[in-house]
């Protein structure tokens, strides 16, 4: 059985490393390209830990699932009310080495509260498989034996990672694609779109509004991605097309400003990021139960990277449309939009 191997244990060190040196260079990097680095630091961290963690799930019951997508989503609340709150009384520089409590935390309970289960192996001589190849038996359900090529076929090692990376990712596009696709509009709406959305008739300046719609996206996520243990869902393709909907009305309301009152635009904030957090859940959820053991650490891993593929894709066609849209507004915003 292959695997993500998440169970590694210099990986969870390595997240928390990346994630507070990424700290460390934004808050004190007195040069744009050292910022830069620090967030294309802090990226690399959260991806890493993201296909770290999540894979990790695999050894535990399925309500880890929810726990984990609602502990992602809490996150994303904490990380912007705190900034939110700090930045009240402290400059951004300490608010960020403040943060620096949270990847030693998050490497204290690894290592010291952490129950590991029977199947989550650590061993000094390397990974080891999940579950022991003599299991396996007649059982042809797993991914891997589905998607192996014929045994009578010779492959270089590359060649073969790479045809079974290939036939995993069609036996999960469905997942795949959804998630991209909703992570896709969601982060062209929040990287692109968020701040452009300024409204002169609101006490708040356009800075202080675009950290509000941070929060309330946020707040969204966490509802949903809580919600799995409650109800669920099994055509998540149906969160990205209305995520796509809401990533055509936010840009419209950065072109036209056709939306007459913020509160508004505050619940169709809170709306997307219900959408991207129950797409996200429900996606896993359903991977969880559809994929055997002994592959599901692997699939859990390989699907993970979808979002992050989605998110990077909204970063380089978010320039273009944020600097369009801005220079088309600002000659007709509301003065206080641009202070």
């Amino acid at each position: 059985s292959s695997g993500i191997n998440a169970e590694c244990p210099l990986r969870p060190g390595a997240c928390c490393v990346i994630s507070a040196a990424s700290l460390i260079m934004v808050a004190s990097a007195h040069h744009y390209g050292l910022t830069i680095f620090g967030v294309v630091l802090a990226s690399i961290s959260s991806g890493f830990g993201e296909v770290t963690f999540l894979a990790m799930t695999s050894h535990f019951e399925k309500s880890v699932i929810t726990s984990w997508s609602s502990g992602t989503g809490t996150a994303g609340i904490l990380g912007a009310s705190l900034y939110l709150l700090f930045t009240q009384f402290l400059t951004p520089s300490q608010t960020i080495y403040l943060m620096l409590i949270v990847p030693t935390a998050e490497l204290l309970t690894y290592w010291l509260l952490l129950v590991r289960p029977a199947t989550f192996n650590e061993g000094s001589d390397g990974f080891k498989p999940l579950l022991p190849e003599a299991d396996s038996g007649g059982d042809n359900d797993s991914l891997q034996e589905a998607s192996s090529p014929p045994p009578a076929v010779e492959y270089h090692p590359v060649v073969a990672a790479l045809i079974k990376l290939l036939r995993n990712l069609k036996e999960l596009s469905y997942y795949v694609f959804s998630l991209m696709l909703v992570y896709f509009s969601e982060y062209t709406i929040n990287q692109g779109l968020f701040e452009v959305l300024c409204y002169g008739s609101f006490q708040l300046n356009m800075t202080k509004q675009y950290k509000i719609y941070q929060v309330l996206y946020q707040v969204g996520v966490t509802i949903s991605r809580s919600s799995a243990s409650l109800i669920h869902f099994r055509q998540v393709h149906i969160f990205s097309i209305l995520q796509c909907v809401n990533l055509i009305i936010f840009a419209l309301e950065a072109r036209y400003a056709f939306i007459p009152s913020i509160y508004i635009t505050f619940v169709l904030i809170f709306w997307e990021g219900l959408l991207g957090g129950a797409c996200y859940v429900n996606a896993f959820y359903r991977i969880y139960q559809e994929v055997p053991h002994k592959d599901r650490e692997y699939a859990l891993g390989l699907v993970s990277c979808s979002d992050s593929t989605g998110i990077t894709l909204a970063g380089i066609v978010s320039f273009p449309i944020h600097n369009a849209i801005c220079q088309y507004r600002k000659s007709r915003a509301p003065p206080i939009c641009f202070k």
